[in-house]
């Protein structure tokens, strides 16, 4: 229910993409080692894509997060196990990559689009820094991480390298608060949220307890979002002069932005955090510049966010 492909912009010509704005802190140089890529993103967008190649083809491949299945476009002339061979050398070489059900733009000599999905991305540590994605085997030293100021967010029950058969999809997820209300939210990079920056989707139950707590939601202008069922029009809102809190699972603070928008997701039949009972939530990609450099490790189970400087907003 969980697992999707993404089929939005994936028909856009490759020469729309732009690389990432000039580097902030590490973009240029690994935490953890690994081989680099270039970070590039739609005019205005966030969603981090990378090029990558086999059998002399190459194109843009989105790292999402939010996704628990990889995938490839039809039309791509490269094979899936030629694809995971290269980025798992030593690892499984069939049976990670569907055949999108995305088309590619016949005339366009580099729309060649892919997703990786969680199903591998758990097997890979990567840094995201403002310019550049690094893809390493092996997990990160904590020492190292620490020294550089990221502070660790445990990700037991959300994102492993060895999924268990959970309640909740392999995604790896932060911490939030807003008041007093506080839950998980699950780190969509995926999910372009370019109509309104800093887009938070809430579920039923996470509405409600906002409103419970006497919070005062302010309506702005709907948006439409295409989904596995259509079109659908979602509410948005915005809590006035109350900081969103970026926390780990213990509640130590990380980061916080006084600028967010929450849209209501309603249960459909498409699964997502809509289908939870509990208060649930999920960040669009314009996050990773709240993060600043974040470390995905899978292995143990850890996902490490840059923690914001006193006094910045």
């Amino acid at each position: 229910m969980f697992a999707r492909l993404k089929s939005a912009g994936l028909a856009i010509s490759a020469a729309v993409f732009l690389a990432a704005s000039a580097r902030a802190i590490h973009a240029d140089e690994s935490l953890c080692g690994g081989r680099r890529y270039e970070l590039r993103a739609k005019p205005n967008g966030a969603s981090p894509y990378i090029e990558l190649g086999a059998q002399g083809a190459s194109g843009l491949f989105l790292l999402d997060y939010g996704s628990t299945k990889s995938s490839i476009a039809r039309g791509a002339p490269i094979k899936p196990q030629e694809l995971t061979a290269s980025l798992l050398p030593h690892g499984p070489r069939a049976g990670l990559f569907e055949r999108g059900a995305y088309d590619l733009p016949v005339a366009e000599a580099e729309g060649r689009f892919g997703i990786l999905g969680t199903d591998l991305l758990s097997q890979l540590n990567i840094e995201l820094t403002s310019a550049a994605a690094f893809l390493s085997p092996p997990p990160c030293s904590p020492e190292a991480l620490r020294g550089q100021g990221l502070v660790p967010v445990a990700q037991i029950g959300f994102f492993s390298a060895a999924p268990s058969s959970g309640k909740f999809p392999n995604v790896p997820v932060v911490f939030l608060r807003i008041g007093e209300v506080r839950t998980w939210a699950q780190i969509d990079t995926g999910y372009d949220d370019v109509a309104y920056t800093h887009s938070i989707d809430i579920n039923e139950a996470f509405f409600d307890r906002l409103s419970a707590s006497g919070l005062l939601l302010s309506p702005l202008p709907d948006v439409q979002v295409s989904t596995c069922e259509g079109l659908e029009r979602r509410s948005v809102y915005t809590i006035k002069d109350l900081p969103l809190a970026i926390e780990n699972r213990e509640g130590a603070p990380i980061a916080q932005t006084q600028m967010y928008h929450l849209i209501l997701k309603r249960a459909n039949g498409c699964g997502g955090i809509g289908a939870v009972a509990i208060p649930a939530a999920q960040l669009g990609a314009s996050f990773l510049r709240v993060f600043g450099p974040v470390v995905f490790d899978p292995a143990s189970e850890t996902v490490w966010l840059t923690k914001q400087a006193e006094g910045r907003p």
